[in-house]
């Protein structure tokens, strides 16, 4: 069985990562912001990957000491803000913790993998990797930096032992919209409207993928033997991928807003 380390597992598509790995007798490392109740084959460490000590804590933690063969880098929050108002703590803050704090831990893993001489090491992107939507412009970024840092990796350890994988929820039934989601610039005339319409539809839940199905498909992605880069997970996500591919932009960016503003701004 592998030694697996997921972060940003307490909540969401990390949880049910944890609870499947463990129930498939995997030795499960999570991360969590706070202190988690005890599960049979999981350990939990502390991870905040907006503060930089914790960060840097982590990377020195004494769970490196021994065998990790698989990282998952599931942990992030989102920001929902109009990129004309946002404000720069706001975008930075975003940029420190899903972008520099998950590629400093992306780093650790690679030393530890090249010094082991093998290992699988995954990032969760979401399909906001490969496109974007209204008021998420800045999280879409931070994924989008994510994608490219790990395609080039993939690239870079050809003729290794080491497999690079990204995987890409599509809309997932999660506690993300409520707790894993802040707010800037929404007292913007111009989007406060469209903002708070945005956050009652997020807290009033989804009826996309639930977790679970989500993390089947991560699951068997991690123990893929091919040296594949990307999978997709969830009812919505092939599919709109594929229409991000194949359509017009000018067709797709309707598709975009009609869904997301309601069809209220013309094109």
């Amino acid at each position: 069985m592998a030694r697996v380390l997921v972060t940003g597992g307490s909540s969401g598509i990390g949880r049910a990562t944890v609870n499947r790995l463990a129930r498939a007798g995997h030795l499960v490392i999570a991360t969590s912001r706070s202190k988690q109740e005890e599960i049979t084959n999981v350990e939990w460490y502390p991870l905040d990957l907006d503060t930089k000590k914790s960060v840097e804590a982590f990377c020195m933690s004494s769970l490196w000491d021994h065998r990790v063969d698989v990282v998952f880098n599931n942990a992030g929050f989102g920001l929902t803000a109009p990129i004309e108002s946002a404000s720069e703590p706001a975008i930075r803050t975003q940029f420190e913790a899903n972008y520099f704090a998950t590629m400093k831990i992306t780093q650790k893993a690679m030393a530890h993998f090249r010094e082991q001489g093998r290992g699988i090491l995954m990032i969760n992107t979401s399909i906001g990797g490969r496109m974007a939507f209204p008021y998420f412009g800045y999280y879409n970024a931070t994924k989008h930096a994510l994608e490219a840092s790990y395609e080039a990796l993939w690239y870079e350890c050809l003729g290794s032992n080491i497999r690079i994988k990204i995987i890409e929820p599509g809309f997932t039934q999660t506690r993300f919209a409520t707790h894993g989601m802040r707010m800037s610039g929404e007292a913007s005339p111009h989007h406060a409207q469209a903002l708070s319409q945005l956050a009652h539809s997020m807290r009033a839940g989804t009826t996309a993928t639930p977790p679970d199905e989500v993390a089947k498909t991560i699951v068997e992605a991690l123990f893929d033997s091919r040296n594949r880069l990307r999978y997709n997970a969830g009812k919505y996500s092939g599919i709109l991928l594929l229409l991000r591919r194949v359509l017009p932009d000018c067709w797709f960016q309707r598709l975009v807003a009609k869904a997301v503003l309601g069809g209220k701004k013309s094109l």
